[in-house]
This record gives structure tokens, C-alpha cells and sequence, in this order.
């Protein structure tokens, strides 16, 4: 098959690889439609970020295959001991986060601190690429109507819903996102069809803000031309947000912008040893939260996943418009790459997906 591969930092090339063969407990996925996150893109670069040392460790044993955790497909092959409800032929995504399983944390039933979970395309190959072999326990089916390009951009919200449900916000909270971009918009529309009151929304970029205004926020801040703290305390009669969601990098403006005793909720990814106004945080008592990653749930009957999708699938969320740039085929990865990492230059206001088959119509 064909797959993205990464000789060195900033040099990545579709190449042909061996095709995956599922073990027990594993499934194939054809891979329809995957879309880069920003976060795969900075590390393809060489960026100092959270997982740089252990791909530069990979880089030096050889050629690595890294990224592609926000996909869908169509499973094609299922190995000895998969759950019996799963099939070939099923529409599906996964999971990114599989945990161990085996170890103290997982055998006490906590699986949100195993020391050594797997990561899709971080700890191992993923979907850039034709297929992937995903652990059957990480697969979750695709509604019926639901669209792959909606399933592949399904696990950004999941990461909202997650930074919402760690933050617990309440009825009424004034609510802001710093930034403007896919985790910002999403933000954005998990707060104002949630519990919050006021929803703020901040961005650069004419076009973002436009998207962040049909998306339910408030009031819309021009990060560019106004000053974002005075316009948040202005709203609030001086008091700041609740809750912060920050998704672009600004920290300080974070730290600036909430209110006493309030939240912060660290979604952008940021340097290694990125500078933080720790002594303004401590003065003004507030948490500095950070989402948690995979699946889990806060129902018993449905996992982030699963919600998220029924989300995409009632019209609630809506993820269409945050898809801007379809790219076509598998040799266009690294174009999908180059889009996604550089949006602005674009004018991407998301991730460019790549559409490898149209499975409405795969026989």
C-alpha cells in the first residue's frame, strides 16, 4: 500500500510499505478521508513540542512512519478475537488513545493514568496511509447520513467536549476562546448549545471570526485591532471569564482575561519550556486545567466519541464549515500538510482533509 513516510524532519514522501495484517484483538481500516491536526504538523517540521524528543529518537533508528489520528474508513479485515459486532464492510473511526490495559492504573479500573497508553501515528503507524490497524476495543461506527469527512473530524470535538466536562461549566458561566481556529470554534459551539451564558470568542483572521460568530459566540473580538483583555472586562462589568478556553498560544492573555477563582483550559499546544505568569495565577487563585485525551465517557451509555458524533449527526455541532480545502488521493498528503500547517497563507480554516475513496458509493 501507500503511506506517508518521514526520513528526516521536514522531509516526508508517499511511498509504498507493507500492508498491515490485524493480529488478535485488531482490525484493518480502509482508510476514506483523513485530515493532518496542527499539532502532527509541527512535529513533521521539527518543532520543540511535547513528543519531539521521542520522534527525533525514532528519526535516528531510520525511517519512521508518524501521524494521521483523525480519520474514518471502512474495516477490511478483523483478526482472531476482534468483538463479534464488528465487520468488514462496517463505517467506522477510532479512538487515538488505547491504554495498556495491563498495567496498576488500568487493573484498578483508571485507565486515564496509564504511565504507557499507545497513541495512533504517535506511538505507532496511523492513518496516513491507505489502511490502518487500529485495536478493535479503539473503533467506534460511524452513524448512518454521517458523512467521512464529518467522521475524520470528529476527534477535535471530542477533545472540546472533554476540556468542557474538565472545566464543569455552569449555567451561566461566561465563557471566552482565545483564538479563533478548529479547537476554538468548537469551543465555541460546545459552550453556547451547553450551559454557558455569555460565549466570547477571539481571532485574527476576518474569516475565523465570521466562522466563530455563526458558531454562537456573543460577542467576537478582533485580536488584531482591539485590545482583547480590556474588551473581556468591559463585557463583564470588570469581573473577566470563567472559564478560558486558551487556543492560540496566549497564555499571558489567558491569565489576563479570567476571573478571580476562575478556569483556565490549556488546549493550544505550547513550546517545551513556554514562559507562564505563574506569580499572576497564584494571586488570583486560578486553576490551569488541561484536557484529557481518547475516548472515556461521563455516561454510561455513550463514550466522547459516540456523543460527539451524535452531535455531528443531530446538526448541533457543526464541522462542515471548518472544512475548506478536499484534497484527492494519497499522493496529496504532503499538500495536505503544507495547507494545514500554513492556514493563513491558504486561507484554510481547517485542516485540509484528503479524501482516498467516496465510501457512499464503494461497492
Amino acid at each position: 500500500m501507500r503511506a506517508l513516510v518521514m526520513r528526516g524532519f521536514g522531509d516526508v514522501a508517499v511511498e509504498e510499505v507493507p500492508d498491515p495484517v490485524p493480529g488478535p484483538g485488531e482490525v484493518v481500516i480502509d482508510v476514506a478521508c483523513v485530515q493532518p491536526s496542527v499539532t502532527e504538523c509541527m512535529l513533521l517540521a521539527g518543532e520543540p513540542i511535547a513528543m519531539h524528543t521521542v520522534l527525533a529518537e525514532r528519526l535516528a533508528a531510520g525511517p519512521t512512519r508518524f501521524g494521521g489520528h483523525e480519520f474514518a474508513g471502512v474495516i477490511s479485515a478483523v483478526g482472531p478475537g476482534a468483538p463479534g459486532d464488528l465487520a468488514i464492510g462496517d463505517r467506522v473511526t477510532a479512538v487515538e488513545t488505547a491504554t495498556c490495559g495491563r498495567c496498576a492504573a488500568c487493573r484498578r479500573n483508571r485507565p486515564d493514568a496509564c504511565p504507557s497508553p499507545s497513541v495512533l501515528g504517535f506511538t505507532g503507524p496511523g492513518a496516513f496511509a491507505e489502511r490502518v490497524l487500529v485495536p478493535a476495543r479503539t473503533v467506534v461506527r460511524v452513524p448512518d447520513g454521517v458523512p467521512a469527512a464529518h467522521a475524520a473530524a470528529v476527534q477535535p470535538l471530542a477533545g472540546a467536549i472533554h476540556g468542557h466536562a474538565i472545566a464543569a461549566v455552569r449555567p451561566g458561566d461566561t465563557v471566552l476562546a482565545i483564538g479563533a481556529g478548529v479547537m476554538g470554534v468548537l469551543h465555541t459551539q460546545v459552550a453556547r448549545r451547553g450551559n454557558a451564558g455569555l460565549v466570547i470568542a477571539t481571532g485574527r483572521s476576518e474569516a475565523k471570526r465570521a466562522l466563530a460568530e455563526r458558531s454562537g459566540a456573543g460577542l467576537v473580538i478582533d485580536a488584531t485591532r482591539e485590545d482583547v483583555v480590556a474588551r473581556v472586562l468591559e463585557a463583564t462589568e470588570g469581573i473577566g471569564a470563567d472559564v478560558v478556553f486558551e487556543c492560540a498560544g496566549e497564555f499571558e492573555q489567558a491569565a489576563r482575561c479570567v476571573r478571580r477563582g476562575g478556569t483556565i483550559v490549556m488546549v493550544s499546544v505550547l513550546p517545551s519550556h513556554a514562559p507562564a505568569p505563574l506569580a499572576l495565577l497564584r494571586e488570583r487563585s486560578v486553576s490551569v486545567l488541561h484536557p484529557r485525551s481518547g475516548a472515556g465517557g461521563y455516561a454510561p451509555g455513550s463514550s466522547v466519541f459516540e456523543h460527539a458524533l451524535r452531535l455531528v449527526h443531530r446538526g448541533d455541532v457543526d464541522v462542515q464549515g471548518l472544512i475548506s480545502h478536499r484534497l484527492h488521493g494519497v499522493e496529496a498528503l504532503p499538500e495536505a500538510l503544507e495547507i494545514t500547517r500554513y492556514k493563513s497563507k491558504h486561507a484554510a480554516l481547517g485542516p485540509a482533509q484528503v479524501d482516498l475513496f467516496d465510501w457512499e458509493t464503494r461497492a
